[in-house]
């Protein structure tokens, strides 16, 4: 009896090694158990949708303290909201990593609202307060499960996520903007949604012409998305047109933006399967460029605090494009750009690294925008 249950033993322990081996060097193992949601979509099991004619639906206003409104320490930065004359709209990337569903609730507590308010409006939505006043909605965000996986369920969760950022546009848009200039702007599945609503309810419509640039950044951005008139940005001053870059260094795996990334493209979520992906070389804003890390005008660390804000740290790292990729050089052990970076994949430092760059570019896009509207109106008015 003793030996026989040794055995069912010793069989159990093989079996959970073996299973843990197949875990570790199988990373779409390790996503499937640990990430995939328990059971398939379900559109009548989704959370209920935001209201954005409420305050309440909305991450960051201009008109409201809230973490959108933070500026580097020692720094001559500011928070210029309250006199700016074009808007910002701005999709937060992936904050819930959760099984219980494919879709989050709008206003999901614990970690994905603690990385909303904390991580994204603080690191990336906040580089924008220089230039524009910030409008950042609260959706129901897909899990990051939805860009691992790429069936009939990720691209309905997808697809759910976007139908709330398009209602919180046209809420923007009719209620919120005023006919003001705006900049579209997003990071990773923020940054998808944007591409989607560029194609779907800005190209080829009057609001072109009022959309100064879209900084879709972190995503697998096709170059050529068949739109007339909007293409990527080549210099730092072009106008009405798309910037993207994907930080990692020369030794991550690359397959997962140039190959599977998921796109928006010809009305359908799809791979984007080794179609050229836009690059914009955010130290010189050059299309397919190069810069020394002499060209970084601050980077900006996570730091573990929810209420000092870090100084920007200059010449962290270069960056040069490389058949669509950004590839950065940071120190492997530089104190607050270490944390989430597996595989040299930089992804969730895509603003950090370049964020005193960004502010200042989007300056120089904004006056230049600004000044080719007084040429015209100048012209109209002879």
């Amino acid at each position: 009896m003793l030996r026989k249950s040794l055995t069912v033993l010793l069989g159990l322990v093989a079996i959970f090694a073996v299973g843990a081996g197949i875990l570790y060097f199988n990373k779409p193992a390790q996503y499937f158990v640990l990430l995939k949601p328990w059971s398939g979509f379900d559109p009548a099991k989704a959370p209920p949708a935001a209201d954005y004619a409420s305050d309440d639906a909305w991450a960051a206003l201009p008109e409201r303290n809230d973490k959108a409104d933070v500026v580097p320490a020692s720094s001559t930065a500011m928070d210029n909201q309250a006199h700016a004359d074009v808007d910002v709209f701005f999709i937060h990337p992936t904050t819930y990593y959760g099984k219980a569903g494919w879709n989050a609730r709008f206003d999901e507590p614990g970690f994905p609202m603690d990385r909303l308010e904390n991580g994204v409006l603080r690191y990336q939505a906040s580089a924008f307060n220089g230039c524009c006043r910030i409008f950042a909605p609260r959706y129901r965000q897909a899990t990051v499960y939805a860009f691992i996986g790429k069936g009939a369920d990720e691209h309905a969760a997808l697809d759910l996520a976007y139908r709330d950022v398009a209602q919180a546009f046209e809420n923007f848009i009719a209620e919120r903007n005023d006919g003001r200039p705006f900049i579209l702007a997003g990071h990773s599945q923020g940054a998808l949604h944007g591409s989607r609503l560029l194609q779907e309810k800005i190209a080829g419509t009057p609001l072109a012409d009022h959309m100064i640039a879209a900084y879709l950044i972190g995503s697998a951005l096709p170059a050529d998305l068949g739109l007339d008139g909007i293409a990527p940005c080549a210099a730092p001053t072009d106008l009405h047109c798309t910037l993207n870059w994907n930080s990692m260094n020369n030794a991550a795996p690359r397959a997962g933006w140039t190959q599977e990334g998921t796109t928006w493209i010809g009305g359908e979520y799809r791979m984007v399967g080794g179609a050229p992906i836009a690059c914009i070389n955010p130290l010189n804003w050059i299309a397919g460029g190069a810069a020394e890390a002499s060209e970084n005008l601050g980077s900006l660390p996570f730091t573990g605090s929810d209420k000092d804000f870090p100084a920007a740290r200059k010449e962290l790292t270069g960056a040069k494009c490389e058949n669509g990729m950004l590839i950065v050089s940071p120190p492997e052990d530089a104190e607050g750009f270490t944390y989430g970076v597996r595989t040299g994949d930089y992804h969730i430092y895509d603003y950090n690294l370049f964020y005193m760059n960004i502010r200042a570019n989007l300056e120089e896009r904004v006056a230049a925008f600004l000044a080719t509207r007084e040429r015209g109106q100048a012209r109209l008015d002879q």
